[in-house]
Order: C-alpha cells, then structure tokens, then sequence
C-alpha cells in the first residue's frame, strides 16, 4: 500500500492537507481509542506522515 492511500489523500496534496489529514487519522486510530487493530494501523501512519510531510523525502518517495 502506498502512503497517499494510507492517509486517505491524493498524491497532490498540500501539506496543509497531509497534516490535517494525519491529525485525523491519529485520533482515530491511536491505540488507546480501543481499537483491536489501531496498533498497526497507527504505526503505518506514522510513517507515511514522516515520509509525505518532509519535502526531501517526499519527492525521493515520489520518483
């Protein structure tokens, strides 16, 4: 899976987009929401969000 479908944005979004969307995600999937599965579900997040919100990064992952 790529990290623009793990975030839930397309591959053009801004970075206002990336962090809102994270922020989102987080609270929905931290693991003290209760969620059976969130652990892993969390961690992918975490990285996508690393990779997608630092630009050098982003346009190695890009190409």
């Amino acid at each position: 899976m790529n990290y623009y479908d793990i975030l839930e944005i397309s591959p053009n979004a801004s970075d206002d987009v990336i962090k809102a969307a994270y922020r989102s995600l987080v609270k929905k999937y931290h693991p003290d929401a209760g969620i059976e599965t969130s652990g892993a579900k969390f961690s992918k997040i975490e990285e996508a969000y690393n990779v997608l919100s630092d630009e050098t990064r982003r346009r190695e992952y890009d190409l």
